[in-house]
């Protein structure tokens, strides 16, 4: 293993050596009844004795060459997010807070209640968006502004 992308070759190194041990309890092929690696579906195959155990989809790190490039990670969205009307106004207990306003990623978990269809977080933005942009410049040409 060597370096290029900005990470600790020595943490990593001993990160893939500590899974090599990992007892690996999914093997089934060894005919222990135990299920296939199977990358469509949750098929069970998990680590014990890791720091984060992983729970599906375990398989050694055993076989070099290894690669690594560098990751950002981020929210694709959050299921039941934030809760909005049909005006995009955000909803709480007490009913519609009148100057906030909700689009995109950060609302879809109430239109998408189970699973997620490609490319539908592009069609949340962009339809709440126009209505919650539409809906925020109503309510900012509404308001009266004083000098400070």
């Amino acid at each position: 293993m060597r370096g290029g992308v900005g990470a600790d070759v020595k943490a990593a190194a001993a990160v893939v050596a500590q899974v090599g041990e990992v007892e690996d309890v999914a093997l089934g092929e060894d005919g222990s009844g135990r299920p296939p690696f199977d990358h469509g579906r949750l098929d069970g195959r998990s680590t014990t004795g890791l720091d984060l155990a992983k729970s599906n989809w375990a398989l050694r790190i055993d076989s070099p060459p290894f690669y690594a490039y560098p990751l950002r990670c981020g929210i694709t969205f959050t299921y039941l997010g934030v809760k909005v009307d049909a005006d995009a106004h955000l909803q709480r207990d007490e009913g519609r807070v009148v100057n906030l306003f909700a689009a995109g990623q950060i609302m879809s978990g109430n239109v998408l209640t189970a699973g997620y269809l490609a490319g539908f977080g592009l069609t949340i933005g962009a339809v709440f968006g126009r209505i919650a942009g539409s809906g925020a410049g109503r309510f900012a040409s509404s308001v009266t502004h004083t000098a400070s």
